[in-house]
């Protein structure tokens, strides 16, 4: 499951269904103004994959150096699904095995690059 991070637009879960993945905003879940570390815990608990565009996951799973949830971070200007979508679904595709087991994927204009969790200096 991805679960969407508030800061980006609803229109994800629908362009993730018609892709064949199982998908939920945040704002079906829980409270808009959570902290992020209550979106961790969740996707933790549920085992989903966070899409986002907040740095500060990056931030908390470094200090905390969890395995787990999987974030996939857009590090792009334009962040609508029909910009970016298919490259978030290849990614899903792709990299399937080590979003299950751990994995940050940062998705750039021109590149993406996965880190394995967790995350270390």
């Amino acid at each position: 499951m991805v679960v969407i991070d508030n800061c980006l637009p609803v229109s994800w879960v629908n362009f993730l269904r018609q892709n064949g993945q199982v998908a939920r905003h945040w704002r079906e879940i829980g409270a808009p103004d959570a902290p992020d570390i209550q979106i961790l815990q969740w996707a933790t608990e549920h085992d989903a994959v966070i899409l986002t565009q907040d740095l500060d996951f990056t931030k908390l799973l470094f200090q905390s150096r969890a395995n787990l949830p999987s974030i996939i971070q857009l590090r792009v200007d334009d962040v609508r699904p029909q910009n970016v979508g298919e490259e978030v679904v290849l990614i899903l595709k792709q990299y399937q095995q080590d979003l299950q087991t751990g994995a940050l994927i940062t998705i750039n204009a021109n590149k993406s690059r996965l880190r394995i969790l967790p995350l270390q200096s």
